[in-house]
């Protein structure tokens, strides 16, 4: 009888159960996607966003989804001031790789190159040359090989630095121009964590039985041997 009862008593203390996989989902983000304002590239950009760690309280890490989302917008204008009729482009160059990069992976969303241009060939005197806004969105994933690193924090920074300007002539004389150029970046990554939620520890109906079996085995040899 003792031998039941042991076996009774690790059948439910071996009980713990998991509910089945559940997410959440982290975010991190900065400027404001669409302005021209907020967060300006100037000659160089490099923004860091931090995504919180997995709470390892609400179970057992499985799974980590990445997902990184940028965007560059650039809004301008050249008015000819100029006696003479004339030509102007704007170009807005990247002069590295636009990217994000951290511990985990990184991902690079445009090469270094021509991003925007915009041209106008006939631009008359005292004519305002406005292309409106530009818009570049840029969209990818990366790979957690390790994804034991997100039981801590973990970085994210966007990079890219760039050259903006427009380029004016006139067929003859001096080109003169007033040019005004706006130009600014967002960025945002978005992490989903998949685990295994653990149940607080609950006998098990069969365990259940199987002890109260053990218990009244227990019983009854006791009053066994007293009757003896």
């Amino acid at each position: 009888m003792k031998k039941i009862l042991t076996t009774a008593l690790l059948l439910a203390a071996s009980s713990t159960a998991f509910a089945g996989i559940i997410t959440v989902e982290k975010e991190a983000f900065f400027g404001v996607q669409g302005s021209v304002i907020d967060t300006t590239i100037g000659f160089g950009l490099h923004e860091t966003v931090t995504i919180d760690a997995f709470d390892a309280l609400l179970g057992t890490l499985t799974g980590v989804d990445i997902k990184v989302f940028a965007q560059i917008d650039s809004t301008g204008h050249s008015t000819n001031t100029s006696g003479l009729a004339g030509q102007s482009q704007y170009n807005f160059l990247l002069t590295s790789d636009w990217d994000v990069t951290s511990s985990v992976d990184s991902y690079v969303f445009h090469d270094s190159g021509l991003l925007f241009s915009e041209f106008d060939g006939n631009h008359e005197v005292n004519e305002v040359f406005d292309f409106g806004q530009l818009t570049s969105f840029q969209q990818g994933t990366l790979t957690a090989s390790d994804i034991s690193m997100f039981l801590n924090d973990v970085d994210f920074t966007f990079n890219v630095t760039a050259a903006s300007s427009f380029i004016n002539v006139t067929s003859g004389g001096s080109a003169v121009f007033e040019n005004v150029i706006d130009s600014a970046s967002w960025g945002r990554v978005e992490v989903t964590y998949t685990y295994d939620d653990i149940v607080t520890s609950v006998p098990e109906p069969t365990s259940l039985a199987i002890l109260g079996l053990g218990l009244a085995g227990f019983a009854l040899s006791r009053k066994t041997k007293k009757s003896t």
